[in-house]
């Protein structure tokens, strides 16, 4: 049989021996004659149909030019002429992940590894089956490694997946090691990454830019450098990192929100909407895009932009719960009231299982005067999170309104503690320290303007988590921090059916960690914490006029909800700051600051508390 085309040499399969023609056919393939390869494998396979070789190299002819459904036909095939064979079951995994069925790829490739336990790549794929299982994937790639110490990609995979368990200093030895095998893209991106969670930032950027150098084209790692720039206050090459990101990958959406809310921070207006406006002049005016910066616009007080853009993001995607939440969420805010329930009910139709949408009409609810109403959904969504600080604190707003006995259950008085922080070792008083402070948080307000998506008016907020920068000043606060958050939790009270109480625990870890620059005029607006269990403030320096507890100007008030509702939504207690004062309280409960008026700033220091282990969250897997 001779095949071929014109200008290549002509073939002859010999159809007697077929052992022989798979040979030949494996030179056309190295040729890089695929479409001819294929088909005489086809026409071996129709000669032989029980050959399990040509029926697993039409497998992989199949699977190479994206055939999955019919290339996994065929592997079944072979492994069912040769079932012992631990190559064909560990080839039927690789279709099926390809496939994107890695519940169906992995018992194929634990039956690749029952058949021949010496089998690296069969365990290293196995890993890739069990990301969603990482303690279990873990074992998988280190026995890829065991078996072939110089396995560099497996190494990588024990690095990665030891960072996604927060185990940042193991996974940091492994993707050394990996490094010196293989300098990948992947070796030295997920090295950089775990340097970052070690805030070994300064560390990270050389290591990250090694992994730019070696893949330009691809986004995690500048992505992963920029917020090292940022967390470091060198606030023009994070943003210089974030628009080649974006230019390289313009739907990565994570990268035009930071660009635009750091290029917001430093004063750009309007115009740090650039990042959104080349996406879609890129892309096109897709669902997502016009979703992200609807939102973005919301954020900004674009509000006629805004709705343009969820209008258009509705009508190309009416079935997105998402957007029909936004879309309520901007009507709402402009008084729209009755045009943003239909938006909010069909988001919960379309999602039922989604607190967030329940939330959202909550609020409207009680915009419009429906307290009732509001407490009925808002109940239903904590339903579905017992603990979700948003929905706890609109619930706090519906029972207060309705003269509801459970309202101070919920917003007990009790749970808000004054404590003064004693000064640490090495300061004689509470003052010095105080001063020492002052002086470390000043390097690290790098901006001129209020972050995009936080509640301060007139200042500036740190960027990145406080309590990782290195200072030994704020190493030390934290500490005599850590010993009064100690102290408030073992005060609390026993209640398995309160939300605040239900989660007391000896164990605890900060969950995010800040500070704030206010001037004069400056406040925050009456809001939450919903990432926290318990918040606070802390006092590092006052203006005078706040300092002397004469007046209210820079106090803390409790109670009061942003919605403006009347006579009942009002401030229910007040605490006047003081230097060296921690504030500590339910996350839920709605706070805020009374403006002052000074030529002297107030610098304070927050942080939010969740009860048990830090939650590790990993920036990106390379993809």
């Amino acid at each position: 049989m001779a095949f071929g085309t014109p200008g290549q040499p002509q073939f002859s399969l010999n159809s007697q021996n077929p052992a022989v023609a798979l040979s030949q056919i494996d030179q056309l393939r190295q040729q890089g004659r695929m479409a001819e390869a294929e088909q005489q494998c086809r026409n071996l396979v129709a000669a032989n149909p029980n050959f399990p070789n040509a029926l697993n190299m039409l497998g992989l002819f199949l699977k190479a030019r994206g055939a999955l459904e019919e290339a996994e036909t065929f592997m079944r095939r072979a492994i069912a002429a040769a079932p012992r064979e631990a190559a064909l079951h560990n080839n039927l995994g690789n279709i099926l992940l390809a496939a994107g069925k890695p519940a169906e790829a992995e018992p194929a490739y634990r039956k690749a590894v029952e058949l021949k336990p010496d089998y690296a790549e069969a365990f290293f794929n196995l890993g890739a089956t069990l990301r969603d299982r990482p303690e279990e994937a873990l074992v998988a790639y280190r026995k890829a490694v065991q078996l072939r110490p110089d396995y560099a990609a497996a190494q990588v995979q024990v690095g990665a997946t030891l960072s996604t368990l927060g185990r940042s200093r193991e996974a940091l030895a492994s993707l050394e090691a990996a490094a010196r095998v293989q300098p990948s893209y992947e070796a030295h991106y997920y090295r950089g990454t775990a340097l970052m969670d070690l805030e070994r930032f300064d560390e990270a950027i050389p290591v990250l830019r090694s992994a730019v150098d070696l893949a330009p084209d691809r986004h995690e790692a500048r992505y992963a450098m920029s917020k090292c720039f940022a967390h470091v206050g060198n606030n023009e090459d994070a943003l210089l990192a974030l628009r080649t990101v974006y230019a390289r990958k313009p739907d990565f959406l994570p990268a035009l929100y930071d660009y635009t809310a750091l290029a917001y921070a430093l004063g750009n207006g309007l115009n740090s909407l650039e990042s959104y406006e080349f996406a879609r002049s890129r892309v096109g005016d897709t669902p997502d895009l016009l979703l992200a910066e609807g939102e973005m616009r919301m954020r900004l007080m674009d509000t006629t932009g805004a709705e343009r853009l969820l209008h258009a993001a509705n009508n190309k995607a009416p079935h997105r719960a998402d957007i029909a939440t936004a879309l309520g969420r901007l009507l709402a805010g402009q008084g729209r009231l009755n045009e943003s329930f239909p938006h909010f009910q069909r988001a919960i139709s379309t999602e039922p299982s989604e607190i967030r949408h329940r939330r959202e009409l909550g609020e409207a609810l009680l915009r419009a005067g429906e307290a009732g109403e509001a407490r009925s959904v808002l109940r239903e969504a904590l339903t579905r999170d017992p603990h979700d600080q948003i929905a706890l604190a609109y619930l706090s707003t519906a029972l207060r309104e309705l003269g509801d006995s459970d309202y101070d259950k919920l917003v007990d008085a009790r749970f808000v503690r004054e404590f003064e922080i004693a000064p640490p070792p090495g300061f004689n008083d509470v003052a010095s320290f105080n001063r020492a402070l002052a002086e470390e948080l000043e390097r690290f307000h790098t901006t001129i303007q209020a972050p995009i998506d936080q509640t301060l008016q007139n200042g500036t907020q740190t960027a990145g988590t406080l309590f990782t920068k290195r200072s030994k000043a704020v190493e030390l606060l934290r500490e005599q921090i850590r010993a009064a958050v100690a102290e408030y939790i073992r005060g609390l009270p026993e209640g398995a059916d309160h939300p605040m109480l239900a989660r007391k625990s000896d164990e605890f870890s900060f969950a995010g960690s800040w500070s704030c620059r206010l001037r004069a005029s400056g406040f925050h607006t009456n809001h939450m914490h919903d990432q926290g269990w318990i918040s606070s403030a802390y006092y590092v320096s006052l203006p005078e006029e706040v300092a002397s507890g004469e007046t209210d100007q820079g106090a803390l008030k409790f109670a009061q909800s942003r919605f403006e509702l009347g006579s009942n939504d009002r401030v229910s207690r007040v605490v006047r700051p003081a230097v060296g004062k921690l504030v500590l309280f339910p996350s839920y409960f709605w706070h805020g600051t009374v403006p002052f008026q000074s030529h002297s700033m107030r610098l304070t220091v927050a942080f939010d508390v969740t009860p048990g282990k830090p939650v590790h969250r990993p920036l990106f897997r390379a993809t």
